[in-house]
């Protein structure tokens, strides 16, 4: 292990870490592994608990003699529950820490999802509704966070998407629990077993989630240095840390990098052009894909599938569109946003298809998987890029704000496939009219393919779609990096082998 060396007055300075070097050229990857699983089981429930409403939709339409356009309205309720949750919670994260945040929003989805069950009256659901969707909403982007900053930057596209899968599946879930349990057990059986389960998963949150490390950095609390080092001795074995060492995290700063955050900060910059193109695609593809998520096992069901068969379909179709995300997210490391294009292009003529009429019911299954694959690929590469715009101070704020806006669009499409129902357009009208959202968003896709070429120094370095060569090997002694004062390795291994990324100061003049 190198040792600090002294400066000018005899004292040795304390060695200084930068994080993000380290994090990325980890040995192995226990650490994002961790956060990973762990996220997954978190997004999985999350993606559970939220749509499982759709799938009880005929249930309650009965028990409370709800129209489609109240049921629709319930949907958006729990949206918009989910727009204020991503703000508030998102703004919690940057100040109080991702874990704390995460474990108050598993907490608080699966009480409520509990009391969802007791409820007697439409308002005591549309109350419910609405402080699940507000836990429910703030636990996403903070978890894209987290994932974000333990994952290297060429995985972390994909390590988004990949938990984002472990939401759809947990959606798709939501069809055949919902016909094991409703049938014996009655509609309310399906919301305490989530509730159940979620509450259950805050151990393995509270055990094996860290902290964000580069958070701890970032905000420079008393004790940071001491809990880095214990998070960090935690997730690699056999590697210690050097007594007295400071951490920093490394990122490239925004240029509002330690002023307070105001969503001003998000149009900073090239960020001015990149913030509003992905705000509305995100609101394009949020409109789509909660029409879809709320009303597919209804819509099964006017086709002529029973309930039960109505809503395997709908999961199937789910499990299509979580495979999608997958093949997509590797594209979108590797080519940027611009690879998502094909994904709403796709889309659009499925939603053609189904609005031109009644297709065999083979012919309707075929196209209404498709379109779910294509509109959750596109959705989940979409998601998947939402945070790695931002650098660390303002990531999760970054994604909350750019997940809860898109929010406004969600809350139409429930909302809005209702009153296109109960107004008589039938299905054929309905899938028309949400044709728009995919052919919208192809052109704004397109017009962030070239802003994100033209993206400014300080912005670019935050992107996960950095080319492998812009990544200084901070392996490499002799490799450019910007003049932080840091230099020679302090973190070693168990043999004594230094860890990339760890550095001390150099004594100043």
């Amino acid at each position: 292990m190198s040792s600090a060396q002294p400066s000018p007055d005899g004292t040795a300075s304390p060695p200084v870490v930068e994080l993000a070097p380290l994090i990325e050229k980890q040995q192995g990857r226990r650490a994002w592994y961790r956060v990973f699983a762990v996220c997954c089981l978190i997004t999985f429930l999350d993606g559970f608990d939220f749509q499982i409403l759709s799938f009880t939709a005929t249930y309650l339409k009965g028990d409370f003699g709800l129209t489609d356009t109240q049921l629709g309205t319930l949907g958006t309720v729990g949206l918009f529950g989910t727009l204020v949750g991503g703000l508030c919670m998102g703004y919690l994260g940057d100040r109080l820490g991702r874990k704390p945040s995460i474990v108050a929003c598993v907490a608080g989805f699966g009480v409520f999802m509990m009391a969802f069950a007791l409820a007697e009256t439409y308002e005591h659901l549309f109350v419910l509704r609405f402080v699940s969707g507000f836990f429910l909403g703030g636990v996403l982007p903070l978890s894209w966070a987290l994932t974000a900053e333990y994952a290297p930057k060429r995985f972390r596209v994909t390590a988004i998407s990949v938990i984002m899968v472990g939401y759809t599946l947990g959606g798709a879930a939501g069809g055949p629990i919902s016909n094991l349990l409703v049938p014996d057990y009655g509609w309310t059986s399906v919301f305490v077993a989530g509730g159940v389960c979620s509450l259950l998963a805050l151990a393995p949150v509270m055990i094996f989630l860290p902290e964000s490390v580069k958070f701890l950095a970032q905000r420079g609390c008393p004790g940071a240095d001491r809990r880095i080092a214990a998070i960090l001795t935690r997730l690699w074995p056999g590697h210690t840390v050097a007594p007295g060492t400071h951490f920093v995290a490394g990122d490239p700063q925004p240029p509002a990098a330690g002023k307070k955050f105001t969503p001003v900060t998000l149009f900073k910059g090239s960020l001015a052009r990149i913030t509003p193109l992905l705000w509305i695609v995100y609101m394009c593809s949020s409109a789509l894909i909660y029409f879809m998520v709320f009303w597919t096992p209804m819509i099964n069901e006017r086709m002529g599938f029973s309930v039960s068969s109505a809503a395997l379909i709908a999961a199937a179709a789910s499990v299509a569109g979580a495979c999608a995300q997958l093949a997509i997210s590797r594209f979108v490391d590797k080519k940027g946003v611009g690879s998502i294009l094909w994904m709403p292009l796709m889309a659009t003529a499925a939603m053609l298809m189904l609005g031109l009429g009644a297709p065999g019911p083979v012919l309707y299954i075929c196209v209404i998987i498709s379109a779910k694959m294509f509109i959750n690929g596109g959705h989940g590469g979409i998601t998947s890029i939402a945070g790695t715009f931002y650098p660390t101070a303002i990531r999760a704020n970054g994604a909350a704000w750019a997940s809860s806006v898109a929010k406004v669009g969600a809350m139409v499409g429930p909302w809005l496939g209702g009153v296109l129902l109960d107004a008589g357009l039938g299905t054929s009208g309905a899938f028309t009219t949400f044709a728009l959202c995919p052919a919208i968003m192809i052109v704004v896709l397109f017009a962030m393919g070239r802003a994100q070429k033209s993206l400014s120094p300080d912005t670019e370095g935050a992107l996960a779609s950095t080319a492998p060569e812009d990544v200084v090997d901070v392996a490499d002694p002799a490799a450019p990096r910007p003049d932080t004062g840091v230099a020679a390795s302090v973190l070693t291994g168990g043999q004594g082998q230094a860890v990339p990324g760890a550095q001390k100061r150099e004594p100043q003049p």
